[in-house]
């Protein structure tokens, strides 16, 4: 391929990935399951479009389902560039991150404690609200939430790539602050590279390969 066609190629696929950058957030109104009048995530709902799943960091500002805002983006862990998110903390956010890893997979902290699943993922939820500010609600599992924020503090440096903060946008107005899930990097060469097939494809089917 010649460099000219390189760099076609390229130029394509680097417009794909800024044109996927998610900004678009729509709540659909479910979430796993309730507690204390709460609703514990992930909440249901589409990024861009897309199906996604929403992890809940901020107790503060309310919303209801079916609705839908604009969000600004913030990759974590990133080094910098928190300025547009509400608690402005890589620290805080990597333990948030750190405690949605828990609430995925709960059954080793619910063998340790004696407790099923469910009541150990109402209580790191309770705990990442907390991390956020109860706006003055009492926290049903204080001694609880304790526990967990000491362990996130001493774990949140295993955290590692593959998140994204969504802050809505302007900040302040209507919408709740999430932290969801990105592909991994695997994933995403994976898909540059599936894509880059297809473009190929497309252009020696119309002709755009000429001997080189």
């Amino acid at each position: 391929m010649s460099r000219m066609k390189m760099g076609w190629l390229l130029g394509f696929l680097l417009f794909f990935a800024a044109s996927t950058k998610a900004d678009s957030v729509y709540v659909n109104g479910s979430y796993a399951f309730a507690d204390h009048g709460f609703g514990v995530g992930p909440y249901g709902g589409t990024l861009n479009g897309q199906s996604a799943s929403f992890y809940c960091v901020d107790f503060v500002h309310q919303i209801s389902g079916q609705t839908g805002w604009t969000a600004a983006v913030t990759g974590l862990p990133s080094t910098s560039g928190y300025g547009s998110t509400y608690q402005q903390s890589q620290t805080t956010y990597l333990e948030m991150a750190w405690l949605i890893t828990q609430m995925i997979s709960p059954s080793t902290w619910a063998s340790l404690t004696g407790q099923s699943n469910q009541t150990v993922q109402a209580e790191l939820q309770w705990t990442i609200w907390s991390l956020s500010g109860l706006g003055g609600t009492t926290n049903p599992y204080p001694s609880w939430t304790t526990y967990f924020a000491n362990n996130a503090a001493a774990n949140y440096g295993s955290v590692t790539g593959g998140w994204e903060i969504l802050t809505p946008n302007p900040k302040g107005s209507y919408g709740q602050e999430f932290i969801v899930r990105t592909p991994e990097p695997g994933m995403l060469l994976l898909l540059c590279v599936g894509l880059a097939g297809l473009v190929a494809f497309s252009l020696r089917r119309h002709g755009f390969f000429l001997p080189v």
